[in-house]
Order: structure tokens, then sequence, then C-alpha cells
């Protein structure tokens, strides 16, 4: 999502000799969708440990089975494979183990109709709810880059649009050409494989030509595309390089209720709206207008915009239109490069798009899941995702169910990509969730070259932070090291880390490399002591998040000014003393364990996060707790009396008195005689 990732967290162990068995029967049963089903036991197997490589676009036709036997046969014993194994087997663990609880279900439930009334009575109501909360329109748009790496050194060095060729190196490859695709290079390829897959399928006609990443570059690039997009949408969002999240609704509300004011008034328009947060000058679209001549409307925008972005950059961008964004994000890779999709928003128009797709094409879905539903459910398209609904929320966690169920009808909520909170969402801390650097190189087991990479990355990720005026509170380490083993540290602190250099309590850059230091520290001390070979180290990254907002240094101030002025908190006389004592006047909870407030957080499930106070200005009764605003005194007197009347007051005592007899009576030692006798 973001979109989150759905895939199943599963543990590395390696499974015993009988689980490795059944593995292997797994394998050679488990073809995804993406396969080619006349491929061999071999390529099968290859397919069931790597990401498929003909989910990317341009690789639509490559000879899927020859690419698989290469990579099979030329990494087949490195780390790398070992390591995909060893998950394999977890996976086929976690099928077998899902399998026989649901053949457990069937043949113990006394209700063999279990499914159809779970769809009957807790699935379709949801699914209702979903289909009557979708935008009746189609204009939140996704548009994709182009190869984007690449296709910024191509503006310099225009043969390469015409060879295979990549950015990166013999490690690791960070993106290919279209005409490398067509030999299944991809991302997040070891380089060296992409250079045998080109050799050998091409014959020896060509090679592979690799580009030095250049990352000054693709920022200035970015910026200028994503410049152009916000004369469009200002609230756009774009969470990595090469993708942007935009509603085009605003704009068009505007272009068409006044079809003679120019492009430049409609952004100034734009950006005073959204400053003021007020988007609604002027009739819903969908009210004044026929809902074919809107979809005309926002298509042809869309080519011009794209047209836009080629004219004043010269790159190219694919898009995607839809009424929500996961459909917009999956609409966007059906026509690349340089093409756009529209999705009708009507229900049967959504499902002909939707039910025909692999459930690989749906963001969120990675190879393990994809495996886990197939092996347990046969699951291979969407359409399967809805049949299965019911064994989806029998088997998986609500979350995973959820997700899945969504992404069965095509649903998701049209503002997930624009707002993480209701209030001040033109604030940029707020939407991002974090922002990282990382960096893979040839192994390296020194600690100093460790250190110096950490710090480099470190020095980058703060440049970043003080550009964009971030304060984050955790730090993240990620370490991957040569045998593919993935580890994490964080951190949270207390006070945020503030990289503006006029600021009077601004940290300096060494503070956070540091923190960054010592977590790789506590990584290989932890690694040292499970006595698991040398701590060599092929990745190393450095996140950081929990950004601390603008506005909470006056908030502090502000809510230690209206504490000053309020009277004592009124506090219920009859709680329970091993209850938290919540605080009338600022709903604080005070801990009456102490060792919750020191919890260590060098995991980010621990992370703790700062929760500004809600209800400031706020009084409870003592009685029975109900809140009321602390400036209706006389109605809070009026209901004290009424909570404090002879009869109230009777009926508390009596229930008192009541308690403590049963209390005693439960600590009275009884004897052998009274047990006769009860």
């Amino acid at each position: 999502m973001s979109a989150a990732a759905c895939d199943l967290d599963y543990d590395d162990d390696s499974c015993s000799s009988h689980e490795f068995d059944f593995a292997k029967q797994v394998d050679e049963t488990y073809v995804p969708a993406t396969v080619n089903t006349k491929t061999t036991t071999a390529t099968k197997t290859a397919s069931a440990l790597m990401v498929a490589a003909s989910a990317k676009a341009g690789m639509e036709d490559i000879d899927r089975e020859r690419i698989n036997a290469i990579l099979l046969r030329e990494s087949g014993n490195s780390s790398f494979m070992e390591r995909q194994r060893k998950m394999d087997e977890n996976s086929n663990k976690r099928i077998l183990e899902m399998k026989q609880r649901l053949a457990e279900k069937d043949s113990n439930a006394s209700n063999q109709n279990w499914r159809s009334d779970m769809e009957r009575n807790v699935i379709d109501p949801q699914i209702e709810k979903y289909r009557t909360q979708r935008r009746p329109l189609s204009t939140s748009v996704v548009i994709d880059m182009d190869s984007f790496f690449i296709s910024c050194h191509i503006l310099d060095q225009p043969h390469l649009a015409h060879i295979p060729a990549c950015v990166g190196g013999t490690s690791m490859i960070s993106t290919s050409n279209y005409v490398a695709r067509k030999y299944g290079v991809r991302a997040a390829m070891p380089g060296y494989l992409g250079s045998t897959l080109v050799k050998e399928i091409s014959e020896g006609k060509e090679t592979l030509t690799f580009v030095k990443s250049d990352f000054k570059l693709y920022k200035r690039k970015s910026a200028e595309v994503k410049a152009i997009l916000e004369e469009y949408d200002p609230k756009l969002k774009m969470y990595s390089l090469d993708e942007a999240y935009m509603d085009m609704m605003p704009y068009l509300e505007v272009k068409m209720n006044n079809t003679t004011m120019a492009h430049e008034a409609i952004t100034k328009h734009l950006n005073t709206t959204a400053s003021n947060n007020n988007l609604k000058a002027h009739l819903p679209l969908h009210e004044a207008f026929p809902d074919s001549t809107i979809h005309t409307d926002v298509q042809n925008l869309l080519n011009s915009i794209r047209q836009k972005v080629k004219d004043i950059t010269g790159l190219s961008c694919s898009a995607g239109i839809a009424s929500n964004f996961l459909l917009a994000k999956i609409a966007s890779d059906f026509n690349k490069p340089d093409g756009q999709y529209f999705v009708d928003p009507t229900e049967q128009l959504i499902q002909d798009f939707v039910q025909p797709l692999s459930i690989r094409k749906v963001n969120g879905i990675g190879r393990v899941m994809e495996k886990t539903l197939y092996g347990v459910c046969g699951i291979e398209k969407v359409k399967d995702l809805f049949d299965k609904r019911a064994e989806i929320q029998y088997l998986f966690k609500p979350a995973t169910a959820n997700f899945l169920l969504r992404a069965s009808i095509g649903y998701s909520d049209c503002n997930k990509h624009r707002e993480d909170s209701v209030e001040d969402e033109d604030d940029e801390a707020i939407h991002r969730k974090g922002i990282s650097h990382e960096r893979t190189f040839s192994p390296i087991s020194s600690w100093s070259d460790l250190c110096n990479r950490l710090e480099m990355i470190t020095l980058s990720l703060v440049q970043d932070l003080r550009e964009r005026n971030l304060m984050p509170k955790t730090v993240t380490l990620k370490v991957k090291l040569a045998s593919f083993d993935l580890l994490t540290r964080a951190v949270t602190r207390n006070t945020a880390f503030v990289f503006d250099q006029n600021s009077t309590q601004s940290s300096s850059p060494q503070d956070l490399v540091d923190v960054a230091v010592s977590l790789l520290k506590e990584a290989k001390r932890d690694r040292d002591k499970m006595g698991k070979g040398r701590f060599t180290v092929r990745l190393l990254g450095v996140r950081c998040s929990n950004f601390q907002l603008h506005k909470e240094t006056q908030f502090s101030l502000d809510k230690f000014r209206q504490k000053a002025s309020q009277p004592p908190p009124i506090l219920n006389p009859y709680a329970s003393p091993k209850r938290d004592v919540v605080a009338a006047n600022s709903n604080e909870v005070v801990a009456t364990n102490s060792t919750n407030c020191l919890a260590k957080t060098s995991h980010p499930k621990e992370e703790a996060k700062d929760t500004p106070p809600r209800n400031l200005g706020k009084i409870s009764c003592p009685m029975c707790n109900r809140v009321f605003p602390s400036d209706q005194n006389h109605a809070l007197n009026a209901h004290i009396d009424s909570c404090l009347n002879a009869s109230t007051v009777r009926e508390l005592c009596k229930a008192e008195t009541v308690s403590a007899d049963e209390r005693a009576k439960k600590k009275q030692k009884r004897t052998l005689n009274d047990f006769f006798t009860a």
C-alpha cells in the first residue's frame, strides 16, 4: 500500500528432511499464472524461486522457459538462491499447515455450508459497502515514468536507446531499457546474470551495456517532472522519483465550469484554494456534466500533460486513469511505454477489467503471497480471489483478508494516497511515512569500510532531510549480509533530529551518523553471538521516520498555557487505583507500571510514538466519567446533582457493601466439612 506490502512474513528457519520432500512436491505442481505451462520441472522450480520477470512492462513475449533455465544454471548454487530455497521451504510448510486447517474446517464443521453462510453474513455485506463508496467518476491518475533511470542517461547518450543497456553494475541492476527487457534483464537482477542472458539469447550478437548511476541527475529530472504535474494538482504525491499520484477532479471542475480561463489562471486558483483547503467553488462535476463528457475531457487533459512532460524534460511517461488509485496503478502498466489506459467507473466494467488479471498485477501481492494463494486455494486470477473469498477470510489475518477482498473487486479508498490525517493535510511531513537511503555494493567485512559506507549514506540522507525540512524521531538501520539474510535495528528518541541550520536547536549530521553506527554495532554484536560466521555485508540502508511536525513546538507551549489557566483536574473517587488515571483536562494517561515507560525501542515494532493529547478543555463527571466541555459549567453541575441524588448514593453504598462481603467470603479458608455442606 505501501500499498502496502501484504506478503506474508515467514520465518527463515530451514525445514526438516520430510518437509523438504513436501517442498519438492509443491514446487513441481506450483506454476504461476505468468509462466508457460509447458515448462519443465527445472524451470517451474526456478519460477517458484525468482521474481516473475514477465510482470514487468516490455517482458510479455520473452522466452521464459529458456531464461529460467539460464538463471537456474548460473545462480543455482549462489547465496541468493540458497536463501530463496530456505524461504521457499518455509512457504511450503505454511501452505501445508493452511491446507490442513482448511481440511479440518470442512471435516469438523457442523455446518457444511459454512462458506456460503460466511459469504452471506460477513463478506458480501462488506463488499456492498465498498461498492457504495466508489467514486462516480474516473479522475484518479497514476503517472509512471518509462524506465526512468536509464531514460535520463539516454538524453545525453541517445545510442543507449537502441542497444541492451541498464543502470547498475555486475552486482545489481537498478533498471533496464526495453531492448534489454526482451532478453529477460530487469531491475533487482545481478548484473552478471543480465550479461549472460543477453549474450546467450542473442547468440553472441549483442552484449549488455552498463551505465553508472547518477542520483543527482535523477533527482533533478524528477523535480522537473513534479513541477509540471503540480500545475494540475498542487496536492499530488510522489512516493518515488518516477511515480506520481494525482486527482484531476479539482482542475476539471475549474476548467469545465470556466471554459475561457487560461491554464495559468487555473493553476493559480488551485494553489490559492489548496492553501485555504476549499476546493468546492463549483458544482460537483457529475451533477453539472454528463459522465461521458467528463471522461473524454480527463483523457484529453492527461494526453496533453504527458506530452508537456515529454516536450520539457525529454522523458516519456505512461498513465492510468480510474476511479481509485489501485486501479489507476494497474492501468498505468497497460500501455507502456508512452501510453495511457482508462478504466470506466461503472461496476460491471471495473469487474471486466480486474477479474482476468493475474494476481501479481495487484500492487502488494508478491511472489510469496502468489505462491501461497495458489498452493492453498488454487488462486491465479483476481476472479479466483473473489470466488474463494470465504476461504481467504477464514485462513488469513483480518488485515490481509480485507486487503485481498478489496483487491478482488478492484476497490480502494480513493483518498488513501492523498491524506493520512484529517487535519493539516498540506503538511508534507504528515503524508510521508519515512525517507531512506540505501546502497548495494560488493560484499565487504572490514569494519572501517562498513563505517565509511554507512557515514556516506547517512550524510546523503541528512541532506534530503534538510532540503525537505523534516524532523525524524525514529532511525532504522537495514543490513543485508552476503548470505542475503536481512537484519534491521531501530531506535526512537524523545526529541527529534533537527537539521535546519537556522534553528537554535539544530542537530549535527554527525549525531545521526553516530546513531546509525551504534545500530550497526548492535547488529554485528548480535550476529557474532549467534556464531554464524563473518559479518560480511552487501547492502546498507538508513531510514528516518516518525516525523515531528513543526506545529508541535507551538502546540506544547499552548498546552502549557492552557493547563496553567485551568483548575486542577477532577478525579473519580470511585475509580480503581489499579487502573490508569485519566487527567480530565488533558486526557493524558498516567501509566502505573513505570517499566512501560522505559520500553526498549531497538526494534521497529516497538517504536514509541508521541501522541498529542486530545479533548483539551474538557472535564468529566466524578461519578460516571461523562465528559463535558469546560465552558458548560451549568450543564455539568446539573448532571453532577442528578448523579449525587440520595437514591444513587444509596445504590452505590449498597453495591459497595455487597462487593466487600463477597470479597471477604472468598478470603475465608474453607474446611473439608464446608465442601460437603456447600
